[in-house]
């Protein structure tokens, strides 16, 4: 091989200024687009956790039938999906049935997803109703 061949495979190698340049912008763009895939994923599975959850609350209300009722110790057999914060309260007085709610809220990466339990009276109370997943407002 002559000197002027391998000069010329060699400077036919080094990449021109601005294709230096473009593939790190692709690279930036495809690193932003990724870190935003996982962190909506995230919030995917967040949501779907809260989701399953109160369906599987509500599956179980639903297999007691009408005569029979969903006392709270059945109702936390059920299994949990996610790691909610779980909020206990009072009703308000004007509401006759329910003595108290539990909120269980699970948070997510972008929202966070709400599911509220209503609870009647008694030592071992029944489950009145089942609310959500809803956003918070």
């Amino acid at each position: 091989m002559s000197d002027t061949e391998k000069t010329t495979k060699k400077s036919s190698r080094k990449p021109k200024p601005g294709q230096l340049r473009d593939w790190i912008i692709r690279g930036v763009v495809f690193g932003i687009l990724g870190v935003l895939l996982i962190l909506a994923l995230l919030d995917f599975r967040t949501k779907q956790a809260a989701s399953n959850t109160a369906e599987a609350w509500r599956a179980a209300l639903r297999a007691k039938g009408e005569n029979a009722d969903l006392d709270k110790s059945e109702f936390e057999k059920v299994p949990v999906q996610g790691n909610p914060v779980i909020t206990s309260t009072k009703a308000e007085t004007k509401t006759i049935s329910a003595v108290s709610f539990n909120t269980y809220t699970w948070k997510g990466t972008f929202r966070t997803y709400v599911v509220k339990v209503t609870f009647g009276l008694g030592n071992d109370p029944p489950v009145e109703e089942i609310n959500g997943p809803a956003e918070p407002q």
